[in-house]
């Protein structure tokens, strides 16, 4: 039988769309899984603490997964980074497997304080962050043109309104190894994902979720994260590709504001933003477009199929594997007018006023408004300027002090000194992140307290730890022009 023209014609489009969807909904990983067997075992000398630590070269985090968490009566287990303050403690566990919060960084301790002899800890993998650089080489890119996604920072000048609506959005971490974006919905315990991102209560419950992962300057230094987990699933759709949910530590995300939503369908030609991080960068924003004439982004096609008929809208703003789950905001309003989830030139988002109706129960009917957040905590170190000297500096054995020197004041070549002073601190340098004693860019390795490093002319804040060796005290720190 000769099949019509027209119908194979409509037979390959749909393929041809179906194929597309589902590469563009693939998650991306940004994660290694590492198998690493290590029962913890009580002996007379550890009979109140087991501690073991571990460490990946180069992970950008650590997320241990526990075979076994029988904690008995009174018992704790404290995971905490290496190079910084971050930790968590848990305080209960009953025998189930465990994949316990992430830590930043490439090493974790993990410290087991026992108060009963019954109980029983082991570990039987872990996952390991990628590092910065092999980040940028996974996912599928939806940049239609040049890219002009930029770090959140460096829009705070020029559109200080669009960055500070962007505190509500959030990095996901799914099991481990997976990335999405997702965002505060309403003053109260919601927020806003894919379905193909989480769609499920299990695939939640091993959802952490990132709040403020977003560099401090521009094209600076990342600042520090507060990660809540993921919670409760309240609403999930398949066709309309969203899941609503809550997360615990419900507090502690509070500061960073909500979105507010629109019913109202997208308008072909109204101005649009998409605050997201894609491909597990820090949070960036996609304003401006080379695709339109304006020079910014807006809607490009009013109406467009997704996982169903006329449920999305289009558009050429850049956005990049794990920009799933981001929020559309109108740009004269800051409302969102649609749930990102496609990639492809045009990208699409599906319609908020689809999506609406089926959450209006959780939300009484009434449309939330948004609230912008106060600006996020800046960073716990000290700063230090070019020709800043500090004295009296004193750390006990083992004891540790960083300072920062701001990127904007990195416009020449520095060296960076410390001197005088009785026992050995040792000085480390890192450009980007807070370096630690295997992580740096100069250690120079002297036997006393007189050290320096160069550091060459960088867009980025330098990060100098101060680690005592022995006990110091009386030393001096000091930054000047090479």
């Amino acid at each position: 039988m000769k099949i019509p023209r027209i119908q194979v014609g409509l037979f390959l489009a749909t393929l041809l769309f179906s194929s597309l969807a589902t590469s563009q909904e693939k998650l991306i990983q940004v994660a290694d899984k590492i198998e690493h067997a290590y029962t913890f075992i009580n002996t007379e000398e550890n009979h109140d603490t087991v501690k073991y630590q571990l460490h990946h070269s180069g992970a950008s985090f650590i997320k241990v997964h526990f075979s076994q968490f029988n904690l008995g009566v009174g018992d704790s287990v404290t995971l905490s980074s290496d190079n910084s303050a971050e930790k968590v403690t848990y305080h209960e566990g009953s025998n189930e497997p465990l994949f316990a919060r992430s830590i930043s960084g490439d090493a974790v301790t993990i410290e087991w304080r026992r108060a009963s002899e019954s109980g029983s800890l082991a570990i039987d993998y872990y996952t390991a962050g990628y590092s910065e650089d092999k980040l940028q080489q996974v996912g599928t890119l939806s940049t239609c043109g040049v890219n002009e996604r930029r770090d959140a920072a460096c829009w705070e000048e020029s559109h200080p309104t669009e960055f500070g609506w962007s505190h509500a959005v959030a990095r996901l971490l799914i099991d481990g190894r997976s990335l999405c974006t997702a965002w505060r919905v309403g003053p109260e315990n919601h927020l806003m994902t894919n379905n193909h991102c989480v769609s499920t209560s299990g695939k939640l419950r091993n959802t952490e979720v990132w709040f403020n992962y977003q560099r401090m300057t521009c094209n600076g230094s990342l600042d520090d994260v507060v990660k809540v987990m993921g919670n409760e699933l309240i609403k999930t759709d398949y066709t309309l590709d969203y899941s609503l949910f809550n997360v615990t530590n419900f507090d502690t995300i509070a500061q960073f504001g909500y979105l507010g939503l629109t019913d109202t369908p997208p308008v072909y030609g109204s101005g649009i933003y998409i605050p997201q991080h894609g491909a597990g960068n820090p949070k960036e924003i996609a304003i401006e477009s080379d695709k339109n004439g304006s020079g910014l982004c807006q809607i490009d096609v009013a109406s467009a199929n997704g996982r169903g008929t006329g449920t999305d809208t289009g558009y050429f703003c850049d956005t990049i594997g794990g920009s799933s789950g981001s929020p559309v905001l109108l740009s004269d309003s800051h409302q969102v007018v649609a749930l990102h989830h496609y990639g492809g030139c045009e990208n699409q988002g599906v319609k908020m006023e689809r999506i609406w109706p089926e959450i209006a129960p959780v939300f009484g009917g009434q449309l939330p408004q948004g609230k912008m957040g106060k600006q996020p905590p800046t960073s716990e170190y000290p700063t230090i300027s070019v020709g800043d000297v500090i004295n009296d500096l004193q750390q006990p054995k083992n004891g540790q002090l960083i300072f920062v020197l701001p990127a904007s004041e990195r416009t020449q070549d520095v060296v960076v000194s410390l001197s005088g002073g009785a026992g050995d601190a040792d000085l480390y340098t890192l450009s980007g992140s807070r370096p630690d004693k295997s992580t740096y860019d100069c250690r120079p390795y002297r036997a006393n307290s007189n050290e320096s490093c160069e550091a060459r002319m960088e867009s980025q804040d330098l990060y100098i730890l101060i680690s005592a060796y022995s006990a110091f005290s009386g030393v001096t720190l000091s930054v000047d022009v090479k």
